[in-house]
């Protein structure tokens, strides 16, 4: 017969095996989902790249087309439409490095940087190009007219990544996940900040 000690000694450390069971199976369920959400953000900034190549293909078929004329006012645009070229060559070098960590704070906030200089570059164009509308071929509308659908599905697909990394970010705050986000080295995500948004509006 199995005597009272014994017992004891055995419900305690089978108390002990199934508490360590619950919180192996709690670390689990909290580092699975914590990578989901990691997909998450990762399938959303997809949608975002995406939007960016298709704008980084138009700003250059624009600022390499040649005007018709070439008097004063048409070198002065020539000049504004070669000037959008720095920006979307900054714009596909931060937007390579956050391709390849965009839960990286630090990549996003260069991209973030870099796509918030292009709206300034085109707004200036635009608006140098509305000082000449008469003089310029119906080419320059089209891109006015894509830049502003592009921009619309850009806006919605930030969104959809802002979306993601607030989830992300909320999950890893949690308990057992803060705890395993701090151990493995993980940081919060850094979202697109909301006065890029407000450049995204076209001009009146």
């Amino acid at each position: 017969m199995v005597s009272t000690p014994l017992l004891s000694t055995m419900w305690i450390l089978s108390l002990e095996w199934l508490l360590l069971a619950l919180l192996v199976f709690w670390i689990t369920g909290a580092w699975k989902r914590m990578k989901r959400m990691r997909a998450a953000c990762k399938t959303a900034f997809s949608a975002v790249e995406a939007q960016f190549v298709q704008l980084l293909d138009l700003l250059r078929s624009c600022a390499n087309a040649e005007l018709p004329q070439q008097d004063a006012q048409q070198v002065s645009l020539q000049h504004a439409r070669h000037a959008l070229l720095p920006s979307a060559h900054l714009l596909e070098a931060t937007l390579i490095q956050a391709k390849l960590q965009p839960l990286r704070p630090e990549t996003i906030a260069a991209l973030d940087s870099a796509w918030q200089g292009v709206q300034v570059a085109w707004q200036a164009y635009v608006q140098l190009h509305g000082a000449q509308a008469q003089a310029l071929p119906d080419e320059q509308q089209e891109w006015e007219q894509r830049w502003s659908q592009l921009i619309t599905l850009q806006s919605h697909s930030t969104e959809q990544f802002n979306t993601a990394i607030h989830a992300y970010n909320g999950a890893i705050a949690q308990f057992p996940a803060c705890v395993i986000a701090r151990l493995s080295g993980l940081k919060p995500g850094r979202t697109f900040q909301k006065d890029a948004a407000l450049l995204m509006q076209p001009p009146a």
